[in-house]
């Protein structure tokens, strides 16, 4: 596969493949690091499980994003193109091709008040660029809230009927206090936040750091219209979600290099929590999730069974109550 695939480099980019080495990581996706005669690169083959011909193009359209945020300034990782395309198809292979950028992935817990500063930073400046381009067309284009709220509903019921006596306590647990917070969540709340394109998935894996700050963002795959606190909120949740208790000076870390490009309270913090337990409760409240030996995926699990058992105590947990 590999010099099937260093060919069709050749073919399709004009690009020579020196080295080729699989790289981990992808979520069924494959990854190679390349030795090329256009520098280090990434080539990142898109697992036909996960993606048919209309997540194809929707990745595509994320990965134009990329490019254009890349032009604006943000730093992640330049895309190549192929005949004007960011994807190529060959064969029954679809991939695409970006410069390999370096960094180290940080596991929670582990980031610095620096880091969690230029972090800040970079989400603002991340909505910056995001918000110069057109939502028409996007995917998640237009929101309608009633229908979000919907959604949820449908899929708890759906969970809580197939609910059986033999169930796991803690997704049973989860599961039932599930509900307990969609009965205090109404259309309003989702009317009155933000929306706009966002990454939608800025977890550790797709940050890089050195030791002063961020040097790279990647993996736009998921980039859509959204409600751009999500990407607020997964970076918290993400890297000042220590244990049990949220790092209150990593929480301001993180405003304060926010702040320096756009306005940004504790009371935002709080509804990007609460919209990231909307958007990401369907994804890990499951059986399956529950089952599972401790991996990635557990960590994600644990975070939402955390906001949804402290949901009622956010603003206490962000010292809100104290502030006003």
């Amino acid at each position: 596969m590999n010099g099937e695939l260093a060919n069709d480099l050749e073919a399709g980019y004009g690009i020579h493949v020196k080295t080729m080495e699989p790289v981990d990581g992808g979520w069924l996706n494959r990854l190679w690091r390349a030795e090329t005669d256009h520098g280090e690169l990434l080539i990142k083959q898109f697992s036909p499980q996960r993606f048919g011909p209309r997540q194809l193009e929707q990745i595509e359209a994320a990965l134009r994003r990329q490019i254009l945020l890349q032009v604006d300034g943000i730093p992640c990782p330049r895309v190549f193109l192929s005949g004007g395309r960011a994807v190529r198809r060959w064969g029954g292979t679809s991939y695409t091709v970006m410069e390999f950028v370096r960094g180290k992935n940080l596991p929670a817990g582990l980031i610095s008040l620096e880091q969690m500063h230029s972090l800040g930073s970079l989400c603002a400046r991340m909505r910056q660029a995001f918000s110069k381009l057109s939502a028409t067309g996007a995917k998640g284009y237009p929101i309608q809230e009633g229908q979000v709220l919907d959604a949820l509903w449908e899929q708890y019921h759906t969970r809580r009927c197939a609910l059986a006596l033999d169930s796991l306590p803690d997704y049973r647990r989860a599961l039932l206090a599930q509900g307990l917070v969609l009965n205090r969540l109404s259309e309003a709340f989702f009317r009155r936040l933000p929306k706009g394109i966002a990454h939608e998935d800025l977890t550790p894996d797709n940050l890089l750091f050195d030791e002063n700050g961020v040097t790279a963002v990647i993996d736009f795959d998921r980039c859509c219209y959204s409600f751009t606190w999500h990407d607020v909120g997964r970076v918290v949740l993400s890297f000042a979600l220590e244990g049990e208790q949220l790092n209150r000076d990593k929480v301001f870390a993180f405003i304060e290099g926010y702040t320096r490009h756009l306005p940004l309270a504790m009371q935002d913090i709080a509804d990007a929590l609460r919209i990231t337990w909307c958007i990401e409760a369907p994804w890990w409240i499951q059986p399956d999730y529950f089952a599972m030996a401790p991996c990635k995926a557990t960590r994600y699990r644990e975070e939402i069974v955390w906001l949804t058992e402290h949901w009622f105590a956010i603003d206490t947990l962000l010292g809100l109550e104290t502030l006003s």
